[in-house]
């Protein structure tokens, strides 16, 4: 196999970025908007200790995820993870999915315990939580809209959760087993709203704050992070690892079913809208959708991957074929009208990189792998060595980037994909996280 193109570099950069983060009370202190004394509303601060977004759990996976961790890499995700398990203990947790909280910690420490061995006792308790949550929050199928996409979604809900159950399975194979029956049972049946048949995952939540009053009737999400290509993707791992509950092959041939029913054809392949209003639901899947910014959150390359997961489990070659064509409009367009404008994992140059060296991996496309080096390379010139942790997010209100340390629109996460990609390693423990593994 040819080695990554910009392999070296990358090894490079990561480790430059890794180093930067040994120090978790220095990393906390320093996750700031530069040059911004004065307090900016966000919807949610830069730093939260108990976030795999962005807090002690997830940089902890700079030290656990990245390819050949030594014993000073096992001590900085130790200094993480004590911190982080010190913040559980210090005050009580709404049930949450494994993005935030408790949840977080659990999924840090799962990996932890995958590079190293260890943290078997602190692994068996978490497993007990997350047993634990499952029994007293798991939704309820209902024949109305739910109030928000947290009850299944990837993030905040079931699918997250049920990915870490899937990992730890057989200590947590009976809560795993309940998951996935609700997920398959939400997927099969429609439920009558406003006048309209629509599927079981219709929310009323919008898929943002703010976007309510656009959205009155709520709305149906397709994407990987908030949306049904997350559960999509759990169906299809568990599956392919031999956890099957009752109904599930269908409940993966109806969530394909859908994401086909709502492809649109563009020029040089098949796009997913984000999200569908009613309006838009009712008026059927004619109308194009404007062309989105290419993410692991939303559209191809995340859907894509929800969809060629569920061709490997069922052994479907259409669905495999769907998930090639949907990346071939990246073949034929320029990176340049992308409208990507960081580096990070969630919606960057970072994310994309990895997101298609790992759909590659089953498609062997020769025009992806030298996409995927074209990623690499614009990933890399994200970096300056003058920033606090090497790379910098951008937020609509700070333009002129923010240091965060986050592990999904941050600096650990943008390292560990370079790092896997110098290795040319596609999935990886830490991806587990993205469902895309």
């Amino acid at each position: 196999m040819t080695a990554p193109l910009h392999a070296e570099e990358a090894r490079d950069v990561a480790a430059q970025v890794f180093d930067r983060l040994r120090d978790p009370d220095a990393t906390a202190a320093d996750t700031r908007i530069p040059g911004v004394a004065a307090h900016i509303d966000l919807q949610e601060p830069l730093w939260q200790d108990l976030a795999l977004s962005s807090g002690y759990p997830g940089v902890s996976l700079a030290f656990t995820g990245r390819g050949t961790p030594g014993p000073d890499d096992a001590a900085a995700a130790h200094a993480y993870l004590v911190r982080a398990m010190r913040a559980t203990a210090a005050t009580a947790h709404a049930p949450g999915g494994i993005w935030t909280g408790p949840g977080a910690v659990a999924f840090a420490v799962l990996v932890a315990h995958h590079t190293t061995g260890g943290y078997r006792s602190a692994l068996h308790r978490l497993d007990d939580h997350q047993r634990r949550l499952v029994r007293r929050a798991l939704p309820e199928v209902r024949d109305t809209p739910a109030t928000t996409n947290g009850e299944f979604e990837v993030v905040r809900g079931m699918s997250g959760i049920g990915r870490y159950l899937l990992a730890r399975r057989e200590q947590c194979e009976a809560e795993l087993r309940l998951v996935l029956t609700y997920l398959t049972r939400m997927a099969h049946g429609e439920i009558h709203h406003r006048g309209r048949q629509v599927p079981r995952w219709w929310t009323w939540a919008a898929p943002k704050l703010g976007q309510e009053v656009e959205m009155p009737d709520g709305h149906l999400n397709l994407g990987l992070s908030h949306g049904v290509a997350g559960p999509l993707a759990l169906l299809s791992l568990a599956w392919r690892e031999g956890t099957v509950v009752d109904g599930q092959r269908e409940a993966i041939e109806l969530l394909v079913d859908l994401l086909q029913r709502w492809t649109y054809d563009s020029e040089g392949g098949p796009l997913w809208p984000p999200h569908l209003t009613l309006e838009r639901w009712a008026a059927g899947p004619d109308i194009p959708p404007p062309r989105q910014r290419p993410s692991w959150c939303y559209g191809a390359p995340g859907i894509s991957r929800a969809v060629q997961l569920a061709g490997l489990a069922l052994d479907r070659a259409e669905w495999l074929e769907l998930a090639h064509h949907s990346l071939l409009p990246f073949i034929t367009t320029d990176p340049d009208s992308w409208h990507i404008d960081n580096p990070n994992v969630c919606h960057g140059w970072a994310g994309m990189m990895h997101l298609l060296a790992v759909l590659n991996e089953h498609i062997g496309d020769e025009r992806l792998t030298g996409l995927v080096d074209d990623m690499a390379a614009r990933t890399l010139a994200g970096f300056r060595p003058e920033y606090r942790f090497g790379f910098r997010a951008t937020l609509t209100s700070a333009p002129q980037g923010t240091d965060v340390p986050a592990f999904l629109e941050g600096a650990t996460g943008t390292a560990l994909a370079l790092d896997a990609y110098a290795d040319g390693r596609t999935t990886t423990a830490w991806d587990m996280a993205l469902l895309v593994a």
